[in-house]
């Protein structure tokens, strides 16, 4: 494998590209005990957002009208946008490059306890690992202006809030699953 610890310091000094363009608050901490360990680093993150959006859903054909990472009220899910919007709700996901295969194993083995669908993406030039959560939502909302979802946007909203703050409940049991973690010793 590369230098490890000189691709951490050149990464981690790396601006954000993502859509946002800045870490989301709420995991901000979490990102910080990873990155303090010798063996981990964070190459991109996202504590969970609610989102309404049109186009192919593919990345690069998806235009995101209105984006929360924090809870929402009924006026968020207010759209005048022509087509076909759609409503999602995504999970926490975290990619976190680590040293060699022992360090990304415990790192996944404590996920694991709360993310079942957490994987090694990539072993070929970067041990990528991705810890995700299962929590989905993607619900045609309007049509050309026209409401699709007949039931109670109140409901609707508490339902979303709700399975948000599961999410983050779990990211805190994370964090403290993380802190756990001991560097590993020096190898020769």
């Amino acid at each position: 494998m590369s230098n490890f610890p000189n691709d951490k310091k050149t990464f981690l000094a790396k601006l954000d590209k993502s859509k946002k363009g800045y870490i989301d608050e709420r995991i901000a901490s979490l990102l910080n005990v990873i990155n303090s360990k010798r063996d981990y680093y964070t190459t991109s993150s996202c504590s969970g957002r609610v989102y309404l959006w049109r186009g192919s859903g593919k990345k690069n054909e998806t235009e995101w009208l209105k984006v929360s990472h924090d809870l929402i009220d009924e006026e968020f899910l207010r759209s005048n946008a022509s087509g076909l919007v759609w409503l999602r709700l995504e999970d926490f996901i975290l990619h976190v490059c680590c040293k060699d295969l022992e360090s990304a194993n415990l790192l996944l083995q404590k996920a694991r306890r709360l993310y079942k669908k957490s994987c090694i993406l990539s072993v070929s030039k970067k041990i990528i690992i991705e810890i995700r959560g299962s929590e989905f939502l993607d619900l045609p909302l309007y049509l050309d202006n026209k409401l699709l979802f007949s039931g109670e946007m109140n409901w609707l909203v508490n339902h979303i809030n709700s399975r948000l703050k599961d999410i983050w409940k779990k990211t805190e049991l994370f964090h403290q699953l993380v802190k756990e973690i001991k560097v590993t010793k020096k190898r020769k």
